[in-house]
């Protein structure tokens, strides 16, 4: 986990975040081992998008059945000082809207 007060997109690690999320937030009343992680990534600067966006795009999250708005009441049960809402996470549709890829096309010659 990143050091205390270690604001940089390096800090934040969506993959790492999300698997303790799902290990450690399982009931209403979030503990200090889920805490962390859920202040952490609401928190953490992390670039464009966001941490929070990265780590609510992490696959585990959605089968865990946690959402924006349950880690956003989370961040506030945990104490978080930032004002949370809605919006918060608003700008973190784009990603889950996002169409895929397409794969190159190949053709033999």
């Amino acid at each position: 986990m990143a050091e205390s007060g270690d604001m940089s997109e390096e800090a934040c690690d969506p993959s790492n975040l999300a698997a303790q999320l799902t290990r450690y937030c399982r009931s209403d009343a979030p503990t200090s081992q889920c805490c962390e992680p859920v202040v952490a990534s609401v928190d953490l600067a992390g670039g464009d998008p966001s941490c929070l966006c990265r780590v609510l795009a992490e696959p585990q999250l959605a089968v865990a059945g946690t959402n924006a708005t349950g880690l956003l009441a989370m961040y506030t049960a945990c104490g978080g000082l930032r004002t949370v809402g809605a919006d918060i996470a608003d700008g973190c549709n784009h990603l889950r809207a996002r169409p895929a890829t397409p794969a190159a096309v190949i053709t033999a010659p």
